[in-house]
């Protein structure tokens, strides 16, 4: 694993789509800190495409990381293995300042050349 990155929901335009298949698996939070831990355990790079200060919040809180708000876009890079955080209900986002980490999912995403 070169980098681990979280996002709130996954670009499929980020990826080239004939020369690859994803694969998604929803998991819980014990699961995601085992992948956080094996990350930070191989130095991979870890990096969030998440704009939602409460939900990036709560991940460092989960995970003892030190994530950024990040509003850029993101492209994947062969090698990324990515966890899409999102939120079990829609919330107006000016709505969700303390969210509770019951109140999120976790989907792992695996894609693989095909």
């Amino acid at each position: 694993m070169s980098r681990l990155v979280f996002l709130s929901a996954l670009p499929l335009n980020s990826i080239d789509l004939r020369s690859f298949c994803i694969h998604v698996k929803r998991m819980n939070e014990d699961l995601a800190r085992y992948i956080v831990k094996e990350a930070v355990s191989n130095r991979a790079e870890i990096l969030s495409f998440i704009r939602h200060r409460a939900v990036v919040d709560l991940i460092n809180q989960l995970f003892n990381l030190n994530l950024k708000v990040n509003s850029g876009i993101y492209q994947w890079r062969r090698g990324d293995e990515i966890i899409v955080v999102s939120l079990k209900k829609q919330i107006q986002e000016q709505e969700a300042t303390e969210i509770l980490p019951n109140d999120l999912e976790f989907h792992y995403v695996y894609i693989c050349e095909v």
